[in-house]
């Protein structure tokens, strides 16, 4: 040893450069395992966007798992112990919803004020320029109501009005606008239920509207895939299309639309009538007639919401399910419940591959028969179906269909299930649940039917037009699937209600305690996605999450196929390929549920991941 080696030589030194050796490796295997982490779960989620969302390659190449693949970890199950809630496609309406609540309002009052907000960051689903149908229950009476603010065709409307068109006009353009509801919807809804003012129900979605918002992913994959739309209305290219790049924007854009901005600060000043019988929609049928539709002021000021008995049927344990009659899909729900209430499902039902084979053939067929009863349905103000719905409801119908029911073989003939039209698809949708302190409940599901509407926006009130004439039954256009349309009880007519597979539902127990509110967003999925949770939850004894995050199965009849999301074991789909299943992995999100549960005093809220809804509540 030098005297250099021994003037720096320490007794503490080298013990000094194992310890700092060690933390060094420790960090880094910390570091490591947390990157690796990071990665994970960045696949996992990008993986679930994948197969939820658009990426075609990828659902067609990745094969059915042969286990169930990790839940969901971005699903929340909230729980809330303050007696209200509401959930919701987006966290900041259900938030709303949820603030509204807190001021004392009503169930209907936190409905109104997240549709609201809902116009704004899923305008491309719902908002001004659609409808809505609502079920709602008043738990000191025990009673519930029906709100049909659907919108209806205009007065000069007739069937024939597209033949000999040629570029989808009843999908695309002013021609496919309906009269708009929604407003007089919320109108007539806090008329008769709302305890805060009516204006009060607005202040926080203008704020939220003059401030902007941050553009979601799930808009953005929507935008993406409705191109044709945005870049066809000046007021959509400048919300958002980037003017540099002439792209859409990206996730987490704000977004400011200002016209829609200031029609909201109208409405809530001056009420529904400014838009039905005022200046608002003068200047919105003005807009409208300079793009070619056949709307005018006549049509706002005769349209009427209707206030109707909501569809009952009681289960086997002595729940009630409330749910909305025609134009919606209620009377289908009630018969699909039926059915599968009659199985005596439970938790062994899906206990195994061979359990789980047998019980979702049952519930195939039982969707098979529910849809060819859809090809007969249309608003009974213009039809007269009594006959269909007291079969629709009746336990008696139920069970006999259900005893028809082959557990070992299907049919590919739509004829076995007594179909003889196809119906018309329907599209998206936006869907709010919410409890009240009080244990009042409101189920509401609003749409403006195809994503973004007909893709008409009117310039001088900013607001996005449905495209409600598609959900008609129309003989001369060829059809989402290549068929015409020949439901008659579904034709155009002047100030008619096209039917729609919303279900908006309500289950209480037999203590009148609110158990359940549930529905859907998507298009004709929304109706077994449904009864699909209704049953996991009911019956089969998941947990609200557990029942809306378990991959779907649907089966509409028109085509015949099973449709099935990803993440349904590969067993299970071959056993149901050898009972005779024509079967069909479908890409994009499928339905979308909303759901609340109530249980010992606790609210348990969902929102699906599928469009990264969530839930808000009082805790």
């Amino acid at each position: 040893m030098t005297k250099r080696d021994v003037e720096n030589f320490s007794p503490n030194r080298r013990p000094r450069k194992v310890c700092i050796s060690k933390t060094a490796i420790i960090c880094a295997i910390i570091f490591v395992g947390l990157v690796i982490a990071i990665i994970i779960a960045v696949f996992l989620q990008s993986s679930g966007n994948k197969l939820i969302d658009n990426d075609e390659d990828d659902v067609n190449l990745i094969p059915d798992p042969e286990v169930p693949p990790p839940i969901p970890l971005w699903s929340k199950l909230r729980k809330f112990k303050g007696g209200g809630a509401v959930a919701a496609d987006v966290l900041a309406c259900a938030e709303i919803g949820k603030s509204i609540l807190e001021k004392n309002g009503s169930a209907v009052d936190a409905t109104i004020a997240s549709a609201l907000c809902s116009g704004l960051g899923l305008m491309h689903n719902t908002g001004l320029g659609g409808g809505f149908i609502m079920t709602i229950y008043e738990k000191s009476t025990g009673k519930s109501y029906y709100l049909n603010a659907r919108d209806s065709a205009p007065l000069a409307a007739y069937s024939e009005m597209y033949e000999n068109k040629t570029n989808h006009e009843s999908q695309i353009g002013a021609l496919a606008i309906t009269v708009p509801g929604e407003i007089a919807g919320y109108w007539e809804a806090h008329q008769r239920f709302g305890k805060l003012p009516w204006a009060e129900l607005f202040t926080d979605t203008i704020k939220m509207c003059d401030n902007g918002w941050n553009l979601t992913r799930a808009m953005y994959d929507d935008l993406i895939n409705n191109k044709h739309l945005i870049y066809n209305d000046p007021t959509l290219i400048s919300m958002f299309v980037n003017k540099t790049t002439n792209t859409m924007k990206y996730p987490g854009t704000l977004i400011k639309p200002k016209k829609l901005c200031d029609t909201l600060r109208i409405l809530a000043e001056k009420g529904a009538a400014d838009f039905y019988n005022g200046t608002l929609g003068k200047m919105l049928i003005d807009d409208l007639q300079k793009r070619g539709s056949i709307l005018t002021q006549e049509d706002l000021r005769l349209y009427k919401v209707k206030w109707e008995e909501p569809l009952k049927s009681t289960f086997a344990d002595g729940s009630n399910l409330y749910t909305v009659g025609l134009p919606g899909s209620g009377p289908l729900l009630v018969f699909i419940t039926n059915i599968l209430d009659q199985y005596n499902l439970t938790s062994e039902s899906l206990n195994g591959w061979n359990n789980t084979i047998k019980t979702y053939h049952r519930m195939i067929e039982t969707f098979k028969y529910a849809y060819a009863f859809r090809s007969q349905m249309g608003d009974t103000d213009y039809v007269d179906i009594s006959e269909l719905l007291k079969n629709l409801t009746s336990r008696d119908f139920a069970r006999m269909i259900k005893e028809k029911i082959n557990d070992n073989i299907t049919s590919n003939d739509p004829a076995h299930y007594n179909a003889n039209n196809e119906f018309r698809e329907d599209h998206g949708t936006a869907h709010i649940s919410v409890i009240s302190q009080n244990g009042d409940a409101v189920s509401y599901t609003g749409s403006i039917n195809i994503f973004f509407g007909c893709g008409v926006v009117s310039d001088s009130t900013g607001i996005l037009l449905n495209s409600g004439m598609d959900d008609f039954s129309i003989p001369s256009v060829i059809n989402y699937f290549g068929l015409p349309g020949r439901d008659k009880n579904n034709f155009i007519a002047p100030g008619k209600r096209p039917v729609s597979s919303m279900v908006p539902s309500i289950i209480v127990g037999p203590d009148g305690n609110v158990k359940m509110v549930i529905g859907a967003a998507g298009g004709s999925k929304i109706t077994t996605s449904t009864a699909y949770v209704i049953a996991r939850y009911m019956w089969m004894k998941n947990n609200i999450k557990e029942a809306i995050d378990a991959p779907r199965i649907h089966h509409q009849l028109f085509p015949m196929r099973l449709e099935y999301q990803y993440g349904i074991v590969k067993p299970v789909i071959d056993g149901l390929k050898k009972l005779g299943h024509v079967t069909y992995r479908y890409k994009g999100r499928g339905s979308v549920v909303m759901g609340l549960v109530q249980d010992n005093n606790t609210i348990y809220g969902v929102g699906d991941y599928r469009r990264h809804g969530d839930a808000a509540g009082i805790n």
